[in-house]
């Protein structure tokens, strides 16, 4: 499975799952679906309106409107793959899943200290702290891996496409336009062809055109801070400096720190 039917397939189809389980539950009537929060929700983590594209749930059973709205988040998904180009994609997904990973293991491991710091009290209602222990930290990886997944599908669907006229460089659109305008729908128009379709722009960009960029210089910013602070819990090293006669062990230490040579550098 290629990263792309990952996110498909497995992402974004667990997603919906999970939002016809809330909203059109299997046992519910359809008459009791709750369409509007449904619809809201599937904007807000992908931009899609499903209605607004034609699906009609009224007219479908369970089964058939999870799969229109699938294949209209499948289409959506295809439009914008066929506007960057395939190899554009992969790039963006690849950094996009990295970038959430990341943030997401760092805020895994910080919850993971608290649950260590406070396992022990499990023990005053007469549970065993490494059993909930255990138990609690499958529950908060697993919490974790769910929210890479609604994040990477949410980035991936909200990233904003623009496009640029072949001539523009970087002194925005012609015509008066902004560069890059993107509708609502979310699929972008395109600019610089005349309308005519026989120009396509030439430079294609997005928001997360800079994340790898910025992703490298932020893990560079981290390692430099860590090495800061490392170098500032160092204590200097003070040398011991000989005499011609060695040093007893209940001498005073010759750093001057008042010491029994034994008890300081000696020790």
């Amino acid at each position: 499975m290629d990263q792309k039917d990952l996110i498909l397939e497995d992402y974004v189809s667990a997603i919906l799952g999970e939002l016809m389980d809330e909203y059109c539950p299997p046992k519910a009537h359809a008459d009791d679906w709750n369409i509007k929060g449904l619809k809201d929700a599937v904007f807000t983590r992908f931009g899609v309106d499903f209605i607004a594209e034609g699906v009609k749930p009224e007219a479908l059973n369970r089964q058939e409107l999870g799969d229109a709205i699938f294949g209209k988040l499948k289409e959506r998904y295809d439009a914008k793959e066929k506007l960057i180009g395939p190899e554009a994609m992969r790039h963006h997904e690849r950094m996009i899943m990295l970038s959430v990973l990341d943030s997401q293991w760092k805020d895994h491991l910080l919850s993971m200290d608290h649950l260590k710091e406070g396992i022990g009290l499990r023990g005053y209602g007469q549970h065993d702290p490494l059993v909930e222990y255990k138990k609690e930290s499958f529950e908060m990886f697993e919490d974790m891996l769910q929210r890479f997944q609604e994040d990477t599908a949410r980035y991936l669907y909200l990233m904003q496409i623009i496009e640029r006229p072949p001539d523009a460089g970087t002194g925005g659109a012609q015509g008066g336009e902004p560069a890059g305008h993107a509708p609502e729908s979310g699929v972008p128009a395109r600019q610089g062809g005349g309308g005519n379709g026989h120009h396509p722009p030439r430079l294609v960009a997005t928001s997360a055109d800079d994340l790898e960029e910025a992703f490298m210089r932020r893990k560079r910013r981290e390692l430099e801070q860590a090495r800061m602070a490392g170098a500032g819990d160092v204590q200097p090293v003070q040398q011991v400096v000989r005499g011609q006669e060695k040093v007893g062990r209940n001498d005073p230490c010759p750093c001057g720190s008042g010491k029994k040579f034994k008890k300081c550098h000696g020790a």
